[in-house]
C-alpha cells in the first residue's frame, strides 16, 4: 500500500489536481466526506413521490386514530392488545415494505419503510414501535436475505401479514457490543437430523410473543451459524418479562435453549456464515432507529409547546422567556439535521438499489453490501436521532416545570422510554468507533477517494465554488469546504502519525467521530437547501435553521480538530496546524448571528405551534 507522504512527492510542479469524478460517487457510502457543495445532490423529504406521501398519510392516521387512543394502555404489558394492533399494521402493508411480493409483501425501497416507521411515530407510544420496527427489521431482514425458497415460502407471508411475530436473539450475558464472543453452541445429532442448541439469549425484544426467533450459536471453533427458530421446538424456553426502566409496554426476556431440537433445514445461510447475518441487518436498523427517534422529537417539540403557551409565569407565558425559547429553537435545529441525514441515506441507498437486477441471483448479497457500504451514514444517524430524541426529551421535561416529573404528563414515560435508544442497535459509542474507523478505512484503503481531496485541500484549503456570491447561504457552503479540508487534514495527521494503531486508539477516535458527524449534518444540510424550489416560504423557513446548524456544527468542529492535533504531536507543532487552520478560517470573516436566527425559529415555532420543517 502506497504511504501518503509518497503520493504528495508524485505531485508535479504545476500542483495538478488529482480529480474526483462526483457523479460516479452518486449513491456511494461516504460520499458526503469528499463531493462539495455545489457537485453533490442529496434525497429529502421535498422529493418524496406520491407514493411515500400516500404511506405517510396512511401511517400517520393510523398512529393518530389507532395507536394514540390507547397510548397509555400500551404503556405497559397488554399482549392482547399489541398483538391485535400489530396485526392490523400487517393488515394495512406496514409490516411487509421489505419482503417480496412473491412472499406477501410490497417490496418497496428504503425510504418507504423509513416513512412508516416515522409516520407511526404520530401515536406517541414507543413501546408499540420498539415491537414493531424489532419484526420488521431484524428479526425478518435476515430471512429475507438470507433464507432458501422453502424457509422464505414457510416464514415470511405469516410475518407480512401480522400472524406470527419475530425476534431476533444475538445478546448473550457476557456477549453484548462483543456478540461473536457469545458461548451458545449448535452441535449436529447422530442422525444428522437436527442441531441440538444449548445456551442463553437475554434482553430479546418480542421474546414472548415471537413465532420465530432468529438466533445464533458456534457449530465450531470461531464458526458461527444462524438458526430459525420456532417457538414449540424441543428445549426452547422464555423466561419472565424483564422490568424495565421504559418501553415497558414491549416484551424483554430471556431466551434458554437447553437441548433445543432445530431441524437442519433450519439453518439460515450456510454454515459459519453467522457473522455476516447477525450484523448487517443492524445497518438498517440503525439508520431506521434515526427516523423513528427523529419523529418522536418532532412529535415532543409540539406536546412541549401546547404545555408551554399555556402555562403562566410572571404574568405572562413562558414561551416569552429567552431561555424557553432557545430550547425550542435547539430542538428544532436538532430534529431537522437528524431529518436530513435519515432521508440522505435511505435515497443514496435506494439510488443503488434501483440499479439492480431483482432477479439476479446475487440480488441480496448486493442489497446487503450497498447497505454496509452506507455503515457511516447508519451510525450517523442512529446517534443523531437517538441523541436529538435524548436532549428534546430532557428539554420538554424541563420545560414543563414539576409538572414533567409527574407520571399524568407524558415526559415522564417519554424520558424513561428514549434512553434505550442510545443502547439499542450497538451503542453510540460503537457506532462512534464504527464512524471513526470506516472513514479511515475509506481513505487507506481508497475505497473512497479521500487521498485525492486530501492532496487537492493542501494546495487549495478554501477552493472556489459554483456558486453565486448574492447566494443566501454562500458563506456557509464557503465555509462546509473549509471544514471539509478541516476534517480530512486531521484524517491524514491521524493516519501518518498513528498508522495502523489508529484503529485501537479510542480517545482520538470518538472526536474524529464526532467530527464527520458534525460535518455530515453542514454538508447534507447545504445541499438539501441548495435543491429547494425557488423562493419560498419553506425556502426562507429552513434557511434560518440551516445557518445555525453550520453555525454550531462549524464551531465544535474546530474544537475537536484542536483536541486531536494537541493530543497527536508535540505543543508546538499543534500550535503551528491551529494557527495556520485559523488563517484559513479567517479568511472567511464568518460572523453568524446565532441569536438572532434562533429568535426567528422561535417565531416560526409560536405560528405552528410544532415542528414545521415536514413540508414535502
Amino acid at each position: 500500500m502506497t504511504e501518503l507522504t509518497k503520493i504528495y512527492q508524485n505531485i508535479n510542479k504545476e500542483k495538478d489536481m488529482i480529480s474526483i469524478d462526483h457523479k460516479s460517487l452518486e449513491g456511494v457510502g461516504g460520499a458526503f466526506i469528499t463531493v462539495k457543495v455545489d457537485e453533490g445532490k442529496i434525497f429529502s423529504r421535498e422529493q418524496f413521490s406520491d407514493q411515500h406521501k400516500m404511506f405517510s398519510k396512511a401511517a400517520v392516521e393510523f398512529g393518530e386514530n389507532r395507536i394514540m387512543p390507547e397510548r397509555q394502555a400500551l404503556n405497559v404489558l397488554n399482549k392482547n392488545l399489541t398483538l391485535d394492533i400489530f396485526k392490523e399494521m400487517g393488515e394495512l402493508g406496514f409490516l411487509g415494505i421489505d419482503i417480496p411480493e412473491e412472499y406477501g409483501g410490497l417490496a418497496l425501497d428504503k425510504t418507504t419503510s423509513c416513512i412508516v416507521v416515522e409516520s407511526l411515530s404520530s401515536g406517541r407510544n414507543a413501546s408499540i414501535l420498539v415491537t414493531m420496527s424489532a419484526h420488521t427489521g431484524i428479526a425478518c431482514l435476515p430471512i429475507i436475505w438470507y433464507g432458501n425458497k422453502d424457509q422464505k415460502k414457510k416464514y415470511l407471508p405469516k410475518l407480512s401479514s401480522g400472524e406470527w411475530m419475530g425476534a431476533y436473539a444475538l445478546t448473550e450475558p457476557n456477549a453484548g457490543s462483543d456478540a461473536l464472543s457469545g458461548k451458545t453452541t449448535a452441535v449436529l445429532n447422530e442422525k444428522g437430523t437436527h442441531y441440538i442448541l444449548n445456551g442463553t439469549k437475554i434482553y430479546i425484544t418480542n421474546g414472548a410473543w415471537s413465532d420465530v426467533v432468529v438466533t445464533f450459536a458456534k457449530t465450531g471453533l470461531n464458526e458461527y451459524t444462524s438458526f430459525i427458530v420456532e417457538k414449540n421446538f424441543p428445549g426452547f424456553i422464555i423466561g419472565s418479562e424483564e422490568k424495565k426502566m421504559g418501553i415497558k409496554g414491549s416484551s424483554t426476556v430471556t431466551l434458554f435453549f437447553e437441548n433445543c431440537e432445530v431441524p437442519v433445514e433450519n439453518v439460515l445461510g450456510e454454515i459459519g456464515q453467522g457473522n455476516a447475518i447477525a450484523f448487517n441487518g443492524l445497518y438498517v436498523g440503525r439508520y431506521k432507529l434515526g427516523v423513528v427517534t427523529a419523529g418522536g422529537a418532532k412529535y415532543a417539540i409540539e406536546e412541549a409547546y401546547n404545555f408551554a403557551k399555556e402555562r403562566e409565569q410572571f404574568s405572562r407565558s413562558i414561551t416569552e422567556f429567552g431561555m424557553v425559547q432557545k430550547k425550542f429553537a435547539n430542538m428544532v435545529v436538532s430534529a431537522w439535521e437528524a431529518d436530513s441525514l435519515n432521508y440522505m441515506t435511505s435515497g443514496s441507498i435506494d439510488s443503488r438499489l434501483s440499479k439492480l437486477d431483482k432477479s439476479s441471483s446475487d440480488y441480496y448479497n448486493r442489497v446487503q453490501q450497498i447497505i454496509e457500504e452506507h455503515g457511516i451514514e447508519a451510525s450517523i444517524c442512529k446517534i443523531l436521532g437517538s441523541e436529538t430524541l435524548q436532549k428534546t426529551t430532557d428539554e420538554a421535561l424541563q420545560i414543563f416545570g414539576g409538572a414533567g416529573f409527574i407520571e399524568e404528563y407524558p415526559f415522564a414515560t417519554m424520558y424513561r422510554d428514549e434512553r434505550i435508544n442510545r443502547i439499542f442497535e450497538g451503542t453510540n459509542e460503537i457506532n462512534r468507533l464504527i464512524i471513526g474507523s470506516y472513514t479511515l478505512k475509506k481513505a487507506i484503503n481508497e475505497e473512497a477517494p479521500i487521498r485525492n481531496l486530501i492532496l487537492q485541500r493542501k494546495v487549495e484549503w478554501n477552493p472556489e465554488l459554483k456558486i453565486e456570491e448574492d447566494c443566501n447561504i454562500y458563506h456557509e457552503a464557503k465555509i462546509c469546504e473549509y471544514y471539509r479540508s478541516l476534517l480530512v487534514m486531521v484524517i491524514d495527521d491521524l493516519i501518518l502519525t498513528m498508522g495502523q494503531d489508529l484503529k485501537s486508539e479510542q480517545w482520538v477516535l470518538e472526536p474524529l467521530a464526532d467530527m464527520v458527524i458534525s460535518f455530515s449534518v453542514m454538508d447534507t444540510g447545504i445541499k438539501r437547501f441548495l435543491q429547494l424550489d425557488g423562493k419560498t416560504k419553506l425556502n426562507e423557513e429552513m434557511l434560518e435553521v440551516l445557518k445555525v446548524s453550520v453555525a454550531e456544527r462549524s464551531k465544535e468542529m474546530s474544537l475537536l480538530s484542536e483536541k486531536i492535533w494537541i493530543s497527536i504531536y508535540d505543543e508546538e507543532v499543534a500550535k503551528e496546524k491551529i494557527i495556520v487552520s485559523k488563517q484559513y478560517f479567517n479568511k472567511l470573516e464568518y460572523y453568524p448571528n446565532i441569536i438572532g436566527l434562533k429568535k426567528k425559529i422561535m417565531k416560526r415555532v409560536s405560528h405552528y405551534g410544532k415542528y414545521y420543517l415536514d413540508k414535502e
